[in-house]
């Protein structure tokens, strides 16, 4: 794993500690314990893990000074906020020797929080109280920490409100840290000084020009570059990854591209990532997609939140391979750049028009969302005027294949609880962004090497927040700004590319050829038995077969779901 770290505090780690673990840092009275290789930056009172830049010039954070210290405990972390971004883990101790942790926004390694009570296993440890940090739940359950009961209430909420990815996970006893977080180590409650979107949401909002954000976007990537060797990014020759590859083009060390090619026509991206090498002489290692995986096949790694499509672990493996056969020591990927560069085809930045700029860019706004969605003016204006009457919920809800045994409002979040700050638009900006953060940790690679997502760096993320949401689509173009800042590095494809490759040819025979397997593994198995499931609906749509595309893909999430439980249960704690 790119960053496996534990920080525990109040237990005594008697020696030695697991196999292939090693002291990184002592501060207070936490020790931290990772892999050997983990980027660390240790000081007296503070200690970085991962990879950080300073705001200033977006050099590299390679030591912290006492100064910067002092700011840090005396803002109570807010100074890391204003001063440093990137993909890291700042803990540090304050005057009354309290620890503190922060994970970068926007996406950041994801971590968690748990305690151990008096009385709770200490299996290898010998630990009898205390909290832990941690980036892996193998490793936090080899320090002795059980961890191993799915809790029925926080999966229902998984699943009924798709992708909404909050601090209480799936798995009981286990907080997640989220992006941007500060947290006190012992109760892992949330700091005043936590970053929030909200605060970048600029009213009135920015009219920044393309030229701005093409500067950003090559810093951004750029600073990225300096800190790793050999880099494969992963290439689509969609318009995201095609700019990644624009910022990398003028990089000294060695990179390449990689594409996964379908035999389906929609899924076959090579004339696009083809026509990106070309344009900037890099080389582009090509790999056919491999066939789906097994439904019902467990996890290949334990996990403290449920990951991606079981289904695409073939593909996921094909990537981290490729990387490793060309010793890489970074997968660069463009994850995020739909939610960074605004793809919005909501009316809600037609209402910003209006308050901002007046009528007349309203109008304009209308127009574009129209062309957008392949649908006429006065259709878009009614929807404008709707949701500024009777404003949607903040998170899609989906209740389908669910009982009603466990359901419960939408989940706490502390974006949602204040969205209220932000102008229609922005809000639906700021939390698509939350929809990311499901997936650029979801597959086995991001866990195995570095996988950076340099498109939600927080200097971009932030720049987006307060950019006008109308701009982004203007001419009727999704990620038209982007287009526009880009618009004489990539080639005409890409720059007037509007599909994107679909995998549908993956999950749709696989669901007809597993659909016998799939009935007792769902209807006999750990949701079923938790009183989660509709089994009439479960059962239905297994026996006929019959179901939408969008139907399919809920009961493969499903049974992903199911096989993960089951990981949790069945894999012993310490193991």
């Amino acid at each position: 794993m790119s960053l496996r770290i534990a920080l525990v505090e109040g237990s005594v780690l008697r020696p030695p500690l697991p196999r292939g673990l090693t002291p990184l840092a002592t501060i207070g009275p936490a020790r931290i314990v990772g892999l050997a290789e983990t980027p660390v930056v240790a000081a007296a009172d503070a200690v970085l893990i991962g990879w950080a830049f300073y705001r200033e010039g977006f050099t590299a954070c390679t030591a912290l000074s006492e100064g910067e210290i002092e700011q840090l405990i005396t803002s109570r972390g807010a100074w890391a906020l204003r001063a440093l971004w990137g993909h890291f883990l700042l803990a540090w101790v304050d005057r009354d020797d309290r620890v503190f942790l922060l994970r970068s926004p926007v996406a950041g390694p994801p971590v968690f929080h748990t305690r151990r009570q008096r009385g709770q296993s200490a299996a290898l440890t010998g630990a009898q109280t205390g909290s832990c940090v941690f980036t892996d739940l193998g490793l936090a359950r080899s320090l002795g920490f059980a961890l191993d009961r799915p809790d029925p209430g926080r999966i229902d909420a998984a699943l009924r409100y798709p992708f909404l990815r909050g601090p209480d996970t799936e798995l009981a006893g286990v907080r997640e840290i989220l992006p941007g977080e500060i947290v006190d180590l012992v109760e892992g409650d949330r700091q005043p000084a936590s970053w929030s979107p909200w605060d970048h949401a600029a009213r009135p909002p920015h009219h920044a020009t393309p030229e701005e954000l093409r500067a950003l976007v090559h810093a951004v990537v750029s600073a990225w570059s300096t800190r790793f060797t050999r880099i494969q990014l992963e290439l689509s020759g969609g318009l995201d990854s095609s700019i990644i590859a624009a910022c990398l083009a003028g990089r000294t060390d060695d990179w390449r591209g990689l594409t996964l090619a379908t035999s389906d026509p929609d899924g076959d991206e090579r004339p696009y990532a083809r026509a990106v090498s070309e344009q900037f002489g890099v080389p582009l290692a090509e790999r056919w997609r491999p066939p789906p995986g097994d439904p019902l096949a467990p996890p290949r790694t334990l996990r403290a939140r449920p990951g991606g499509f079981g289904l695409l672990a073939p593909s996921d493996a094909v990537f981290l391979d490729a990387a490793r056969t060309y010793r890489a020591d970074a997968i660069f990927t463009g994850a995020g750049g739909d939610n960074v560069f605004g793809y919005i085809t909501s009316a809600a930045p037609v209402i910003d028009a209006l308050r901002f700029a007046g009528p007349r860019a309203a109008w304009r706004a209308s127009g574009d969302l129209a062309r957008l969605a392949r649908d006429n003016r006065w259709k878009a204006i009614g929807f404008a005027i709707r949701r500024s009457l009777r404003p949607p919920p903040l998170w899609p809800i989906d209740h389908s294949l669910l009982s009603w045994r466990h359901a419960d409002i939408m989940p706490a979040h502390p974006w949602a609880a204040d969205a209220g700050r932000a102008a229609p638009g922005q809000r639906v900006y700021g939390m698509s962004l939350l929809l990311v953060q499901s997936f650029v940790d979801a597959y086995d690679r991001a866990l195995a090497m570095p996988m950076i997502a340099p498109l939600l760096s927080q200097p971009l993320v932030e720049f987006g927040l307060g950019h006008a949401s109308w701009k982004w689509g203007e001419g009727g173009q999704d990620r038209a700004f982007a287009r526009r800042a880009f618009q004489e590095d990539l080639p005409p494809a890409v720059l007037s590319r509007r599909s994107k490759g679909r995998i549908l040819s993956v999950f749709l025979p696989a669901f007809a050829e597993n659909r016998e397997r799939l009935r007792p593994f769902l209807l006999d198995g750990w949701l079923a038995g938790a009183g989660l499931l509709d089994l009439d609906a479960v059962r239905a749509m297994l026996e006929t077969g019959a179901g939408d595309p969008v139907s399919i893909l809920r009961l493969l999430e499903v049974a992903d779901m199911e096989s993960w439980a089951r990981s949790i249960e069945a894999t012993p704690s310490g193991g």
